[in-house]
This record gives C-alpha cells, structure tokens and sequence, in this order.
C-alpha cells in the first residue's frame, strides 16, 4: 500500500514540474504510519523535501501536490490533508483495508513474498568454523542470523546457495592432529608435551580416547608422523560431523560444504584454483616481491596497505586461498555474494575487496557481515564463555538449556553491528517477560479462537469487514499490511532483527486487543465472525514472519 502512495506521489511531483526539483523518479521520499489516528493513514515529507530542494515554501508546494493527487480522483483515498511545516497526511476508505485484509487470507503462506529477486543467484557463506572443535556459544549469531538472511533473501524470490567453507588446511589442522596425538601418547604412559600452541580441552582427551578404542588405532610408540596424520583425520571427520548435527539442531543447513583442502588446494599447486589465482595476479602485475616474501599490492586497489600471500618459506597464507575461494565464486555465476564473519574480520573486509578488483571483478557485489559479540548472562550476572580447562560454552550446551526457538529469537533481537547480551534466566520463562514466548503465544491464543469458534457458533468471515472501525483494529490491520515492506527491508539490508521487532509490535497490539475485546461475541455474530477473521490475518503474518527466522509457531502453549 505504501508503494502505490509513493506512486501517486511521484505522478503528482512530475506533472508539477516545480521549477528546480527533480523528477518523482530521482528522489526519495519517505511514506509513514502515523501512530496517532489525527494524522491519517499515512504521511509523506515530499513537500518539504522538494521545498528545500526549490526553496519553495514547503505548504505551497505540498498544496500543489495535493491538487495533482485530487484531480486524478483516486478512489481509495478518502480526503487529504496538510498538516505542520508541510506534511501530507493520508485518509484511506475502509474498502482498501478490507480488501488488503482478503488479500492475507487468499495468499496464506506466500503473504509478504515477492519476486523482486528473481533470476538473481546469490550465495551466502557463513558460520565457517574451523573443524578443530566443537562449535562453541560464539558461533551461534553468525549461524543463526546467516540462515535468516537466506530465508528472507528466497522468500523474496532471490536463487540462494547457503555454503560454509571448511578450514581444512593448514598449521590448525596439523595442530589438531599434535594434539590428539599427544592425549593418545599420553593415555598409554608415553611423555609426549602437547605443543605450545596446540589444542586443549576435555574433547581432545576424548577424541584420543575413541582412537584408542578403535581397530584402525595406530601403535604406540610406533610411527609417530603416521599416527599424527591418522588422528588428524580422525579427529576433523569426527568433529565436522559434530558440527554438522549442532548446526541442524539449531535448523541451520547447507547446500553445500566446501573443502579448502580438497577445492583450493587439491589437484596441483599449479593446476589447482590456488596456483591459477596466483598466476593471474602475477599476470596483472599485482603482486611484488620483497623481504623475501610474495606481497599483494593491495594499496594500489583501496586498501591502506599491502599483504603477503606468499611467504618466506613458500607457504601461501590465508588470504592467498580467500582470494582464490572468492574467485571460484564468481566463476560459478553468483551475481551477488555475501559473507557472514566475526567482528574481528573487520581488517580483512577491504583487502578482500582490494583483490577482487584487482582481478578485474566488480568487488561492489560482494557484502560482508561483521557479527558483534555476544555476551552470556544469568540472573545478571555475566557466564563466562570460556573455561581454564581450554573448553568453551558450546552451543548444544545453550540448546539443551532454553531450546531452539528461544536461541535463535535471542539471537536476532539486535542488528548484527550492535553487541548482545544473551539472557539464559530470561530466555527459559514461560511468560510474557520473555519476547519468543510473548510472540508465540499471541498465536496460540489464535490458534485457540478458532478452536472455541464452533462452540460459540462464529465462523471467520470477510462479509463483515466494514463493521471492523474501532482504533485498535483498525492499528492492527495497518500494521498487518506493512509486512511486505518489512520483509522486503530486510531482505535489502540483511536485517532480520526487523522482522523480530515487526513481530513483537503486532503481538503486542493483539495481545492489547484480545484483552480488551470479546472477540467471540456470539450476540452479534457479524462482528464476532470479521473479528475472527482478522484475528486469523493476525496469524497468517505471525507464522510467517516466525517461518522467516526459523522459529516454531505453535498453535497450543
């Protein structure tokens, strides 16, 4: 609705053609809902934006506009009206709401998609965690608020490729497989020092425990680099499958899982993406050599300095193999791609892009993430995320305590960029203190309308409508029908949090509503059936906006 206004907006401002503004087209004006009824449906500031563009008088020019807006008599608009320094102020007829109101009910499941996505291939890269531990409690923002960005983005008909790359090569993984080795070592009387910057914590003494219970599990002392290798691998297989069961208790998938060590580094330094990223790099004359190291001139692309990608001893770093990955997405036809990383990734973000221009690729298709940290609390008092031992929180230990759907509400309370304090005490209440409960159980007080509907003999009904003008419904239905907008805000800034602040304002309006109003009110049968009906819109747009954050709708709490 907001876009059709914004439409009849714009048609008024060209045919003004007010000396010195600008066309509809190439100015943005903003279109609210007022929250007080004597301001009208909605509101516009496009004459004050065009007045101080023109210098104009802003009530002058928005009494023009208003004067384009009347002569073309459209019919949902009942009156308009001038309100301040200039503001435009918006009075539709009920026959729109009702009809927008039909429209929840007809389109179900599908309300608030669109396809202003469609034929756009986009991949989003996230969690990404190294497979040399369990997942701990810090990993979760970045799971839960990735998945929720691809929900969105193909609810708004966006083709999304969810893919977690695998940090499967390199010092870490060898680290991995010291450290097993030497828990191993240990358990059989060996002295044997874990390295210094070696893995600790209680899975490692486990890992090497299954080792030891296993048939394939390598003689002591024996051939130390064999078994080395051996519990490497052991220890990646076992821990990336747990990495994998933890992410899908949290309703977090991929479609795919891509190997560093298998798709950067696999087949040939030379024929593999590695070798032919750096080939190219070198071809372009973007990088030098100097301190006897590979440099990546990435001060001639943006960024404030150079990297090397090549070291002294002739190892690639990182960045090296992040070039060469982000370069393989391209290749696979991705015309947009976001990555979703830690806060500490911050520095990394324009020497990424640095290269990626200097491949000669459009380095503004790329959109990075960065996830603040969040912060464990109980009864206000902060839970340490790391133990002496060298373990973590981890996440299955936080989704045995308060569950799937409170982690992943909590989680997306705040935008990415801002800090989160994550309430355990709070997140377990079964009341209306705790956010998810208090969305979740406006739909099932819905869910229980419509349970005791035949008994008080009311049936949800659009016959009805017109009888639905008090404030409170009336707010409802104009906060129902900005939820297209939302999603689709949301879906251009990455934003989920919006939508979770879009859901707990209407559960609060409806909650207000139900306690104030007898809904099923079986003396006047056509006010009771308009309002089940649009109680019924009500959580149409509930379980929608839950489904878009992962989060179960239960109709019975």
């Amino acid at each position: 609705m907001k876009d059709e206004i914004l439409k009849i907006i714009k048609e008024s401002v060209d045919s003004l053609a007010l000396p010195g503004s600008p066309t509809g087209n190439e100015t943005e004006f903003e279109v609210s809902v007022p929250k007080k009824k004597e301001f009208g449906d909605f509101s516009t500031n496009a004459a004050l934006v065009i007045g101080s563009m023109t210098g104009e008088n802003p009530r002058e020019v928005a009494q023009k506009i208003v004067g384009g807006i009347e002569q073309r008599r459209h019919g949902f608009i009942e009156r308009l009206d001038i309100a301040g320094p200039g503001f435009i102020n918006f009075f539709v007829n009920e026959t729109l709401f009702e009809s927008e109101l039909r429209e929840i009910i007809r389109l179900g499941e599908k309300y608030g998609a669109s396809r202003e996505g469609s034929g756009q291939k986009i991949i989003v890269e996230f969690v990404s965690a190294n497979p040399t531990g369990y997942l701990h409690f810090g990993h979760a923002r970045n799971a839960v608020v990735g998945d929720s960005v691809c929900r969105i983005l193909s609810f708004c008909g966006y083709e999304v490729t969810r893919e977690f790359y695998i940090n499967d090569a390199g010092r870490q993984m060898d680290m991995l497989g010291e450290s097993v080795y030497s828990a191993l070592a240990q358990s059989y009387g060996v002295t044997r020092e874990l390295p210094e910057d070696g893995y600790r914590g209680k899975y490692i003494s486990e890992l090497a425990g299954e080792i030891k219970k296993s048939e394939e599990c390598p003689q002591v002392p024996g051939d130390e680099p064999s078994a080395i290798e051996f519990c490497r691998e052991f220890a990646y297989s076992r821990l990336l499958e747990e990495i994998k069961t933890d992410l899908l208790d949290l309703r977090v998938n991929f479609d795919n899982w891509y190997s560093e060590r298998i798709e950067i580094h696999g087949r040939g330094s030379e024929e593999g993406k590695l070798g032919k990223t750096l080939a190219k790099l070198e071809d372009l004359g973007a990088v030098e050599r100097k301190e006897q190291a590979l440099w990546f001139k990435a001060s001639l692309h943006g960024d404030d300095k150079d990297w090397v990608i090549i070291k002294k001893d002739g190892a690639p770093t990182y960045f090296l193999s992040d070039i060469a990955y982000h370069v393989d997405k391209y290749s696979r036809g991705f015309s947009r791609l976001i990555n979703v990383w830690g806060a500490d990734h911050h520095s990394h973000v324009s020497r990424l892009k640095s290269s990626i221009k200097a491949l000669g690729l459009d380095e503004s298709s790329l959109r990075v993430l960065l996830m603040q940290f969040v912060r464990l609390v109980r009864d206000g008092v902060e839970v340490p995320m790391s133990k002496r031992t060298g373990d973590f929180v981890t996440l299955r230990e936080v989704l045995r305590e308060v569950g799937c759907d409170a982690t992943r509400f909590f989680l997306l309370m705040r935008s990415s960029d801002s800090h989160l304090d994550f309430d355990l005490s709070l997140a377990k209440k079964e009341s209306s203190e705790n956010p998810v409960y208090y969305v979740q159980y406006a739909n099932a007080r819905i869910s229980s309308l419509i349970r005791n509907s035949e008994e008080a003999g009311v049936s949800a009904s659009e016959e009805h409508l017109n009888l639905l003008s008090d404030d409170e419904e009336r707010s409802i239905m104009k906060t129902l029908l900005r939820f297209p907008e939302i999603v689709s805000s949301a879906a251009e800034s990455l934003s989920p949090h919006k939508v979770v602040y879009y859901l707990q304002e209407l559960a609060a309006e409806f909650h207000f509503y139900y306690n104030k109003t007898r809904i099923l009110d079986s003396e006047n049968a056509g006010m009771a059936s308009a309002r089940l009906y649009l109680a019924r819109c009500v959580q149409v747009v509930i379980e929608n906006g839950l489904g878009l954050l992962g989060i179960n709708a239960p109709r019975s709490m």
